[in-house]
């Protein structure tokens, strides 16, 4: 069986950038890594974010033991065997697009990274236990896609009954998925954000080892989407949707909308 510890990541504003990484490997790779993680950090809990810019726990301490730190802990997992896969969203480019759809980044994002780990574990012929980190207010949506997959053939023999959500300060590994998509979401950033910066070194040392890999949409990608999008064909007339929502007393939301679309397709 092989394991994913996955988290998300979003710029300081919140508003250019986010993104969902997550790291893979078999128990080996992992208890390699992990023993290793807890000493460099000195059996502290690591936060990429506070780290990389001397905030939270690392206030105070030398900028250069901070970097120093970061850069350790990038070259261990880059040495450890272990693979990710990233996937990041230009938030201003979908505001732009569709200024008034829901939220969706996260989604999009979780899925995307659920089926290139899914896909690993295929061609592996394993199958993939997934563990996220805990602190996302609606893993409950997460975990209703989740169970949808479970249920397609040809995400259930590949893929873990139950999605496990965790407290990154209590697990090693979720911190590991930390730093990853802390580099995944830092990576779009300074292409898109309001200052060009080339890639950094932590992220070019990873994407170097051939087994971490990042893939980021835009505008043209939100641009291709409008032009193919079909209301009629997913939510169907808004009406239609609107009494759907009135007859089950539901409240307009992304989980609303799920569930919708579920009904829908079975109705036809």
């Amino acid at each position: 069986m092989l394991s994913v510890f996955g988290d998300e990541s979003a710029d300081e504003t919140q508003q250019r950038v986010f993104a969902v990484g997550g790291v893979i490997g078999d128990e080996d790779r992992w208890n390699w890594l992990e023993e290793r993680w807890i000493i460099c950090n000195e059996g502290a809990p690591f936060h990429a974010t506070d780290c990389d810019s001397d905030s939270g726990n690392y206030k105070g301490r030398e900028h250069s033991a901070n970097k120093n730190l970061y850069k350790s802990l990038t070259i261990l997992l880059a040495e450890s065997g272990l693979g990710g896969w990233g996937f990041a969203i230009d938030l201003q480019a979908q505001r732009k697009v569709f200024p008034e759809s829901p939220d969706i980044a996260y989604y999009k994002c979780f899925l995307e990274v659920l089926l290139a780990m899914r896909n690993c574990a295929a061609h592996n012929k394993e199958t993939v236990k997934y563990t996220f980190d805990l602190r996302r207010k609606d893993k409950y949506n997460a975990g209703y896609l989740y169970s949808r997959l479970v249920e397609q053939k040809d995400w259930k023999d590949h893929i873990f009954t139950k999605i496990a959500f965790e407290s990154s300060r209590e697990n090693n590994r979720l911190q590991v998925a930390d730093l990853f998509v802390r580099e995944t979401m830092k990576a779009l950033d300074n292409h898109f954000g309001p200052v060009k910066r080339p890639p950094r070194k932590s992220f070019e040392t990873l994407v170097e080892t051939g087994r971490f890999h990042v893939e980021a949409i835009g505008e043209e990608w939100f641009q291709d989407l409008k032009r193919q999008m079909d209301f009629d064909k997913e939510l169907g007339p808004p009406e239609e949707y609107r009494a759907w929502l009135k007859e089950n007393d539901f409240s307009h939301n992304t989980l609303s909308m799920f569930r919708y679309i579920e009904w829908r397709n079975r109705e036809k």
